[in-house]
């Protein structure tokens, strides 16, 4: 697969294959070069409905709580970073393979 982008930490690429896609994220299948394991990388313009800081901040408030949460029914965020160039917050999460929301 392509390699599109990678993490600024430089541990997580993403490849260009779609997973899914909503209102304001499309999730891309990552991987975690450390662990060698597939990840999801999810990727949410700020841009597209989120013009407000507050939305801004809310969303922040949002991905800091995910990542601290730890528990078997909840997707694991493993790393999250704002892109300014690409007006982006990207998040590194748990990639699920089977079921559905």
């Amino acid at each position: 697969p392509d390699i599109v982008e990678k993490s600024p930490n430089g541990r997580y690429i993403r490849y260009n294959e779609i997973l899914g896609r909503g209102a304001f994220k499309t999730v891309y299948k990552g991987f975690d070069e450390i662990h060698g394991l597939e990840v999801a990388w999810n990727q949410v313009s700020i841009d597209e409905g989120l013009q407000s800081q507050e939305q801004i901040e809310r969303l922040y408030s949002e991905v800091h709580l995910l990542k601290s949460l730890k528990h078997e029914n909840i997707i694991k965020c493993y790393c999250y970073w704002v892109d300014n160039e690409t007006k982006t917050i990207n998040m590194i999460t748990e990639l699920c393979t089977s079921g559905s929301l």
